[in-house]
């Protein structure tokens, strides 16, 4: 969405001085304008172009009348996109630029500002590249204005950050974020507030954590947070998705203990908040932690909780239910309460089965239950499960040999035990292969 126009209007009243447009003419254009924009604003759409066409006709009959000409087609541009008409919108929005340019010394702060709505209108039609150099002449423009544009500076970074990690361009993401918090810190330029600066700091740590920079993440969310706690307002918007961000950066580099702290903390920031599914993920982490750590009463009480989120939030047919009633169902498995580890298993592989996805998670669900039937000695269901995850493995590519290999000896041991000799040898050859593989 276009940001809306009566900022520029303001822009336009203020260089009024410079200009040589009659006084009847300026105050003719300035009436349409205002109408167009009022209509707009009230969502009469039709009643806002007719007028900013007439605003327009004006300015063009204007000696110097650029400038009006290029704030009109700024407003034509939001309401053409109003309409539905993202092509229009476009074209009027690329001659309002190309006028602010004609009219406009640089640097200009209105012009930065109509090249950071092209740029906006650019990323909303998937034009990333162009919108990435519209945003860079935008961000050049109100950095040498020494302004940000009422906040439409950072804006732009923001948005250029967001494109170049869809574009591939993760270094140079990182570059400008980089650039962006030390001319803050070295208080050059306009400042930075503080929510800017902390959204910053997560889409930084975002592209960290995918390129593996584990500490260099802690490091600056670390920073964040210390910064997050002493604002509680902005903290609400903001601390728990920069708190999940740490958990992950803990986890990754190994800092198991660290990760669940702030899990914790992240939990009860959200006390009294809804559900969400960052909570839910929150409260699996949790689980999982509390079961490496042998507390399995403590890890099955953050399962339920999660599941009881995921039913307040409708997703009782989701993957991630599927997830934590499978990560259940191991925990009831390992203390010997089958009749509850049997019905958590049972309905997690069926809901990876329905939604086709995470074959591999299928398989060791799968595998858990056919163990489960396997120890029962009802080896018709345990046959049926130990398929299952064999077939799951053999469809994926993300599935390793030894996984495999489990499911293949766990469906040959059931053929043995079942006096089933000759299907059993079925699967001597694949076994074999694996083997020497993984030699």
């Amino acid at each position: 969405m276009l940001i809306p126009p009566p900022f520029f209007i303001l822009l336009v009243c203020l260089v009024f001085s410079s200009l040589s447009v009659q006084a009847a003419e300026q105050n003719e254009w300035q009436k349409w304008q205002s109408e167009a924009s009022s209509a707009y604003q009230a969502g009469n759409y039709e009643t806002a172009e007719t007028a900013i066409r007439k605003a327009i006709a004006r300015a063009e009959k204007a000696d110097n009348g650029d400038i009006y000409k290029a704030s009109s087609l700024n407003l034509l541009a939001f309401i053409q996109e109003a309409k539905g008409q993202p092509e229009q919108a476009m074209a009027s929005l690329s001659n309002a630029v190309t006028l602010a340019k004609k009219a406009s010394a640089s640097p200009d702060e209105q012009l930065a500002t109509l090249l950071f709505n092209q740029g906006v209108l650019l990323q909303k039609k998937h034009q990333l590249n162009k919108a990435d150099s519209v945003l860079g002449e935008s961000i050049e423009q109100f950095q040498l204005s020494q302004s940000d544009g009422n906040g439409k500076l950072w804006q732009a970074i923001l948005l250029k950050t967001q494109i170049l990690v869809s574009l591939g361009n993760q270094q140079q993401a990182l570059k400008l974020v980089s650039t962006t918090l030390s001319e803050s810190m070295d208080k050059k330029g306009a400042q930075l507030p503080l929510s800017v600066e902390s959204d910053l700091v997560i889409s930084a740590a975002n592209i960290q954590l995918k390129e593996g920079q584990y500490y260099q993440a802690i490091t600056s969310l670390e920073q964040m947070k210390k910064k997050l706690n002493g604002e509680s307002k902005l903290a609400d918007k903001r601390l728990s998705e920069l708190l999940n961000l740490l958990a992950i950066a803990y986890d990754k580099s190994g800092q198991t203990d660290k990760a669940a702290a702030i899990r914790k903390q992240s939990l009860n920031a959200q006390n009294d908040a809804p559900a969400s599914m960052a909570t839910v993920m929150q409260l699996n982490e949790l689980g999982l932690y509390q079961q490496q750590q042998n507390h399995l009463e403590q890890a099955a009480q953050y399962y339920q909780q999660a599941l009881s989120q995921l039913k307040l939030l409708n997703k009782e047919h989701s993957i991630e239910q599927a997830t934590i009633l499978g990560n259940l169902g191991a925990l009831q498995l390992a203390t010997h309460d089958t009749k509850a580890a049997e019905a958590s298993l049972s309905e997690s592989l069926a809901l990876y089965q329905s939604l086709q996805k995470r074959p591999v998670e299928a398989a060791g669900i799968a595998g858990y239950l056919g163990t489960l039937y396997y120890n029962k000695r009802q080896f018709a269901k345990a046959e049926t499960a130990f398929l299952t995850a064999v077939e799951n493995l053999q469809k994926t590519q993300s599935a390793t040999n030894e996984t495999l290999l489990l499911a293949l000896q766990n469906i040959q041991s059931l053929y043995i035990a079942w006096d089933k000799p000759s299907k059993a040898a079925q699967y001597n050859q694949a076994i074999q292969k694996i083997k020497q593989q993984l030699q």
